[in-house]
């Protein structure tokens, strides 16, 4: 789990309709863990989605390469704390390094969910727990 101080959590700050565009981008991040399982770190690296999102492509790299998850959290971190990214950009960018940090961990797909959700704010949180994850009780 990624630490945030003031700097970072100020960065975070975007508009109700770009925080809309989440849960599609949770799903598709949920569908990498599904295809994590059956193709492999490595082949998710090389895929031509990975190849469209830099930052995913290279977190991908790092636990193909067999880091350990708090390594990989440390690399996060540092990218995270230096981007020059602000707004719904970099809210994306740090669900991404959420998921890639969950994939590390070899956390199972609903809790990568339960992981990811709070990102989207409480109401849209719990309409993604109920839309996305398994229909279990919470």
């Amino acid at each position: 789990m990624i630490l945030w101080n003031a700097e970072l959590t100020k960065r975070l700050a975007c508009s109700e309709r770009e925080k809309a565009l989440l849960p599609s981008l949770i799903g598709g991040l949920l569908g990498l863990c599904d295809s994590a399982k059956t193709e492999g770190f490595k082949s998710l690296a090389q895929s031509e989605d990975s190849t469209r999102r830099p930052f995913m492509a290279y977190g991908l790299r790092l636990i193909a390469e067999g880091l350990s998850s708090e390594t990989i959290e440390e690399i996060l971190a540092i990218y995270l704390a230096t981007s020059p990214l602000s707004g719904y950009e970099f809210l994306s960018q740090c669900v991404c390094a959420e998921a890639l940090l969950s994939l590390a961990a070899g956390d199972p797909r609903d809790l990568m969910l339960r992981k990811l959700a709070p990102y989207a704010g409480a109401q849209a949180a719990t309409d993604l727990l109920e839309t996305l994850g398994t229909g279990s009780e919470f």
